[in-house]
């Protein structure tokens, strides 16, 4: 794993819809990606009594939205839902991408290449000690 793999997942996640289009240019890496995403049964809503019914539609739509990314730039992509992740699922992995916090805390010794997304940042990072709200 490299800094080059980790930056070019993160600019792809970054600019999805630019990234999208390109897919038939680009060759699929080989780096493991282990995706944990929300269960369009039952998302992860931050706030859900403020959520409307498009933030909920949203939600649903970011598994699969986000896993056709992946496959269409990396060869070996699996997805798990948060209720389901485990620490030792990163283990098979070279970066996890989460997009849904998992059911339960990550160790404080969790040290695999992680990107984590959007509000599953500081509720993930945080208790690992992670500074990520003091930008």
């Amino acid at each position: 794993m490299n800094l080059r793999s980790i930056s070019l997942l993160a600019c792809l996640i970054v600019s999805a819809p630019a990234a999208t289009a390109l897919q038939d240019e680009v060759k699929r890496s080989p780096l493991r990606v282990l995706l944990v995403a929300h269960d369009p049964e039952s998302p992860q809503v931050s706030f859900p009594d403020m959520a409307t019914e498009r933030t909920q539609e949203l939600y649903r739509e970011r598994k699969g939205a986000f896993e056709s990314l992946l496959r269409a730039h990396f060869e070996n992509v699996r997805v798990v839902h948060g209720a389901e992740y485990s620490a030792d699922l990163s283990d098979a992995a070279d970066v996890t991408v989460f997009d849904a916090r998992p059911a339960r805390e990550l160790d404080r010794s969790f040290s695999r290449p992680a990107l984590m997304i959007g509000e599953a940042s500081p509720r993930i990072g945080e208790p690992l000690g992670l500074k990520l709200d003091w930008l």
